[in-house]
């Protein structure tokens, strides 16, 4: 007798199944009002294509089978802030990141380049504020974060950008898959401690944010800030600091273990 094995019935990935509906509080203004879409990382980079997103416990274990993905028809997404924070958002901030991944991106792409670190020009006021704010926004679990109220007083103007508490690392990432994680931990052991971190790796650009003063040798961005938010400066990308795991929240260096807690929230998100 020949048994066969009983059809598993997949279920939604509970890990990023999503809270809010269409009304809810803006993730940016914490007005309760129709919600809107807002894309992350923005459209200016070319998420706007099909992808199928897995949560990072999801895509980390031997879970697969169990769970479908989260379909997005027309790029990664999150129906979490106002029209009027939306639009904001889609001005000055998006246009400012999607300079960086262009230029990254030709920079990265060439056979010509042969030093270990190159200058690319951006805008580091709009490219640290506009990431506070996708990164708050990519948050439709419900669980508020003391980096979400930074974030929202650091959009709006109410806080300095220089006296926000987070830095802003980065570094080359060659990996094919868009990964977003807020409040993953960091393991520091002296003193013990544990670090949050709110991470967007989507090639050729990974960002990380932490309230560490220096971390893995990679470049900072809020060291650049300037007085005006249209000022342009060169900041440097490091070459020989890359990674690209598509799953695990890695950045280079080798840290201590990166771990999840109860209200952190990640999703790998490829091609449908």
């Amino acid at each position: 007798m020949i048994i066969v094995p009983k059809k598993v019935q997949r279920l939604p990935d509970p890990f990023i199944a999503p809270v809010h509906g269409k009304r809810g509080p803006c993730a940016l203004c914490s007005h309760y009002s129709d919600l809107t879409e807002n894309h992350v990382p923005p459209r200016a980079v070319g998420n706007a294509t099909k992808l199928v997103a897995q949560s990072y416990l999801t895509a980390s274990t031997s879970n697969k089978d169990l769970y479908f993905g989260r379909h997005f028809a027309n790029g990664l997404k999150f129906r979490t802030i106002c029209r009027d924070c939306n639009s904001k958002l889609g001005g000055s901030e998006d246009k400012a990141i999607g300079s960086m991944y262009d230029r990254a991106r030709k920079l990265v792409d060439s056979p010509l380049i042969l030093t270990p670190t190159v200058k690319v020009a951006v805008k580091p006021n709009l490219i640290y504020r506009g990431l506070l704010a996708h990164l708050a926004s990519a948050n439709d679990q419900g669980y508020p974060t003391d980096f979400d109220d930074d974030a929202r007083k650091a959009f709006h103007g109410k806080t300095p950008l220089r006296s926000c508490p987070w830095n802003l690392f980065y570094w080359t990432y060659l990996g094919q898959s868009l990964f977003v994680q807020r409040r993953a931990f960091l393991g520091i052991t002296s003193p013990m401690r544990v670090i949050p971190m709110f991470i967007l790796k989507y090639y050729p650009l990974g960002f990380v944010f932490t309230t560490l003063p220096v971390f893995s040798g990679l470049p900072n961005m809020k060291t650049y800030l300037q007085p005006k938010d249209d000022a342009e400066v060169d900041v440097p990308l490091r070459l020989d600091l890359v990674e690209n795991n598509p799953v695990w929240p890695a950045v280079p260096g080798g840290n201590a273990v990166i771990f999840m807690g109860g209200d952190s929230f990640g999703l790998v998100a490829g091609a449908d």
